[in-house]
Order: structure tokens, then C-alpha cells, then sequence
């Protein structure tokens, strides 16, 4: 039986603290990200994604961090990411996105504070598709090792999807 994920999110003063317990998967990516985008919207507020319990991330969820933090996180006075060590070193490290990713070391609320964020996902599978293509291409994009291997994910479903809508 596969470990659930929980997202919560709690309120403070300049913004919102998004918690995500178990594993941080395609399931759980395009909810985190659209209700990051949606709080973003207004300049005047952060978001700090909270993963202190998250005991897994997979490069869409990844590529969705990757993504707001290109967007909105460049100096982290907007976006951050709350990884105490080892947590950090063990969920980033071996993409080495510890290197690239603004995190904070403390969290303006406290962690069990929250209301569950539940929401629908994409509104289709080819949204879907779209959101990991996306989530990929900002993966291969920062290059290293595993970069060939995001953009060929990236394409291979990028020319699926272009495949099917031909038909």
C-alpha cells in the first residue's frame, strides 16, 4: 500500500505556508503549484512550501518548484522552500537543487497549524501531459547530469501528445 500525501496550508502575516506530508508526486504537483500561482498573483504576498515531512519528491513535483521558483522566487522575498537538514540534503541534494532553490530556516507559523488544501486536479489528461512537459523542460534546463534525461521525457511527451491531437 503507497504512502498518502497530505497538503495543508496555513495563514501569516505576508502570506501562506504550504505543508506537504508523505511523498511529493504528479499527484500532488499541480494542486501545490496552482494555489501557489493563485496567492502569488497578489505582489504584496510569499509562499513558503513547507516539506519538513515530505519523505519524497519526483521530478514533477521537482520541476513544479523549479517553476515557481523561476517565476517568483529569484531573491526567496516571495518564494522559499522550508527543508530543515537533513530533510534538505535528503529530498534536493542528489539533483543538487539544494544549490539552486531558496530555502528559509525557520517558518513564520507553526507546522501543525493549517486548513487541507483539497482541490481537483488538471481539468484534463492532456493539461496534465502539458503541466509535466512544462514541469520537465525547467528541470533539463538547469542542466548536470540528469538534464538529457528531463528534455527526452519533456519531448517524448510533448510528440505523444502532439501525436494525439493530429488524430
Amino acid at each position: 500500500m503507497s504512502e498518502r500525501s497530505k497538503i495543508t496550508v496555513a495563514r501569516f502575516s505576508a502570506g501562506v505556508a504550504i505543508r506537504v506530508e508523505g511523498p511529493g508526486t504528479i499527484g500532488e504537483s499541480p494542486l501545490v503549484h496552482a494555489f501557489a500561482e493563485e496567492v502569488l498573483r497578489d505582489r504584496s504576498l510569499r509562499v513558503i512550501v513547507n516539506v519538513r515531512d515530505c519523505t519524497y519528491m519526483d521530478s514533477t513535483f521537482l520541476g513544479g518548484l523549479i517553476s515557481l521558483f523561476r517565476r517568483h522566487g529569484a531573491t526567496g522575498k516571495r518564494f522559499a522552500i522550508f527543508a530543515p537538514e537533513p530533510q534538505r540534503t535528503a529530498l534536493f541534494g542528489q539533483s543538487r537543487l539544494d544549490t539552486v532553490l531558496p530555502f528559509v530556516d525557520s517558518l513564520p507559523v507553526e507546522a501543525d497549524e493549517g486548513m487541507p488544501l483539497e482541490a481537483h486536479g488538471p481539468d484534463s489528461a492532456e493539461d496534465l501531459t502539458r503541466y509535466v512537459i512544462e514541469c520537465h523542460r525547467r528541470l533539463a534546463e538547469l542542466g548536470g547530469p540528469d538534464a538529457p534525461d528531463f528534455a527526452h521525457v519533456a519531448d517524448a511527451l510533448s510528440s505523444q501528445l502532439d501525436g494525439h491531437r493530429r488524430r
